[in-house]
Order: structure tokens, then C-alpha cells, then sequence
């Protein structure tokens, strides 16, 4: 006669679950269906904190908002006050006779040279 795979199968999780069942930490049944009470003071123990960061806030605000003078337009300088002269005659370039090291191998038509 051919043995059932799952008979061996369930005959081991029944093991399993013996072993299981003497290996459990004890428990106690009357802790389950108790109420859960809250530690004495954690409620006032955030107080001192908020407070510290409710004041530290109120300066930040105080600091921060300093009625100041209020900006003129007589004080901004002229916009479009312009000197006698050529637009950009005291800009020298920076490097004025800079070349690539790839520019031999662009196109002559692509080689521009800026004054």
C-alpha cells in the first residue's frame, strides 16, 4: 500500500504544534481583559516642553518683526543715467586671445573670431 504524503505532512505540523505549546511562555489570562491604564504624570510630563518651545517661538516672532523705516524712492539710485562715451568701452575680455584646443577640427565657417 502507497503511504499519503499529506498524512505524513499533518502528522509533522501536529508535532510542530506540541512542541510549540510546551515551549510557550506562561501567560496570565487575567491581564488580557484588564483595562489599560496610563503611567501617573505622562500627560504633564510635554508640558515644560511646549512651553519652552511656545516661548522660543515668540521671540523668533518678536525678533523677526521690527517695524522699520519705510523704503523712499528718492533713495534708489537713477536707472537709466547713462555717461557720455562708447556702451562697452572699458570692457576688456577676460582672456582675449583664448582658442579651444578642438577648434582645428570645426569648419573654417565655424571658426569665429569675436574682436
Amino acid at each position: 500500500m502507497i503511504d499519503d504524503p499529506e498524512d505524513d505532512l499533518r502528522d509533522r505540523f501536529a508535532r510542530q504544534r506540541r512542541c510549540d505549546q510546551e515551549n510557550a511562555p506562561a501567560w496570565r489570562a487575567e491581564l488580557l481583559h484588564a483595562p489599560v491604564r496610563r503611567p501617573r504624570g505622562a500627560s504633564w510630563r510635554w508640558v515644560p516642553l511646549s512651553l519652552a518651545t511656545a516661548c522660543v517661538a515668540l521671540a523668533a516672532l518678536l525678533i523677526s518683526h521690527r517695524p522699520g523705516a519705510e523704503p523712499s524712492l528718492s533713495n534708489l539710485p537713477p536707472l537709466f543715467d547713462s555717461r557720455d562715451g562708447e556702451l562697452f568701452a572699458g570692457l576688456d575680455p577676460a582672456f582675449p586671445a583664448f582658442e579651444a584646443p578642438s577648434d582645428f577640427l570645426l569648419p573654417t565657417h565655424l571658426n569665429l573670431h569675436l574682436p
